[in-house]
């Protein structure tokens, strides 16, 4: 469920990281995947429905149809109901916002905790999390860093983070809220002599 990114897009993303790291003393951590969670269920309840749609049709519908036609159009109508409900963007309508907002949070928290966000000296690791079929992020900070910055500062940056998601470009506004970001950390967690890159800026974590 991983996200394949542009070459020129990952090196940008790098620098950005860098650049917050270079400035601040929080470690980020950005995560980029195309889904959080298969809704397998939501394809195989859309395909049951074409296919009681097909069968319904096929007993009232005024033509008379074969026995062929009676047996085939059930299973058109699973198949082509299955397959539209892969569209990224009926499978979120039918999986509804509350879901959607669940699964990118277990996904990221998962990540986060598999990564070993978590063990950074000072608890200032920041985790980006990026799901491109939810079209959501989820930014979650160690305890370190979510009490070095304001609640309303974590706010905003969150929000700006799930405005880039839903725009026409979420890659470049990713980027642009990376760098809005950086003078943020900078004021609350400034660089300290002799700071190390305890994580990697890019993870590769399989779940």
């Amino acid at each position: 469920m991983k996200k394949t990114l542009p070459p020129d897009f990952q090196n940008r993303l790098w620098t950005a990281i860098k650049a917050i790291e270079q400035h601040s003393q929080v470690e980020v951590v950005v995560v980029l995947r195309s889904r959080s969670a298969d809704y397998h269920d939501i394809h195989l309840s859309w395909g049951l429905l074409g296919a009681w749609l097909g069968l319904t049709y096929s007993i009232f519908a005024p033509t008379l149809f074969s026995d062929l036609w009676v047996y085939s159009l059930p299973i058109g109508g699973f198949m082509l109901a299955y397959l539209l409900a892969h569209i990224p963007a009926l499978t979120r309508l039918s999986a509804g916002k509350r879901r959607l907002n669940k699964q990118v949070e277990i996904m990221a928290r998962a990540v986060f905790q598999k990564g070993g966000i978590q063990h950074t000296q000072a608890k200032i690791g920041i985790l980006v999390y990026c799901s491109w079929l939810e079209r959501r992020a989820y930014l979650l900070p160690d305890q370190g860093a979510a009490q070095a910055l304001p609640a309303a500062v974590w706010h905003t940056l969150d929000a700006g983070l799930q405005n880039a998601m839903t725009s026409p470009k979420p890659l470049e506004a990713l980027l642009a809220e990376l760098a809005k970001a950086q003078p943020i950390f900078q004021r609350y967690l400034p660089p300290q002599p002799n700071d190390i890159n305890e994580l990697p800026d890019l993870m590769e974590i399989d779940l």
